[in-house]
């Protein structure tokens, strides 16, 4: 029931914000109108530094990612595996869930890539594989092309 309710506020709160209004265009001098696709969205500013000037708690999880990357990188074993899908899970549940980050300015693309990393390390985890395909479909609803970048 809290999923529900959850991926009825996020879905909200996508739509409070809207599609930016698109530029007026006028015909060219060839007759030929313009396009009517939708532009790509403009590019985020998803970097830890930029978002951390929005909401400073971000960056305890961005060390918490660190530590477990360190000491993955330094014993790459199962253990240490799971220590960093949890670090990462833990970063995109807070984008997700708590963060006071808005979606116009990254929430949900950075949830996204915290997700993602945490999938390439543990394919098969069902929970991180659920949030993904939440956020995917709300940018799906919306109308919006799902981001594929990373950090």
């Amino acid at each position: 029931m809290t999923k529900f309710i959850t991926a009825a506020i996020v879905v909200l709160l996508l739509a409070s914000c809207g599609k930016e209004p698109a530029a007026k265009t006028d015909t060219p001098a060839g007759g030929t109108k313009p396009s009517s696709a939708t532009p790509p969205p403009a590019a985020q500013d998803i970097s830890n530094e930029a978002l951390v000037k929005i909401d400073p708690e971000i960056q305890k999880y961005q060390d918490a990612v660190d530590k477990a990357k360190s000491v993955y990188d330094a014993k790459n074993n199962e253990k240490t595996r799971d220590a960093l899908v949890e670090a990462y899970t833990a970063f995109g549940n807070y984008m997700v869930y708590d963060s006071p980050v808005t979606p116009r300015k990254g929430k949900y693309r950075r949830a996204l890539v915290e997700y993602r990393r945490a999938l390439a390390l543990q394919p098969n985890n069902e929970k991180v594989k659920a949030e993904v395909n939440q956020i995917e479909m709300i940018y799906r609803d919306m109308g919006r092309p799902v981001p594929q970048d990373a950090l």
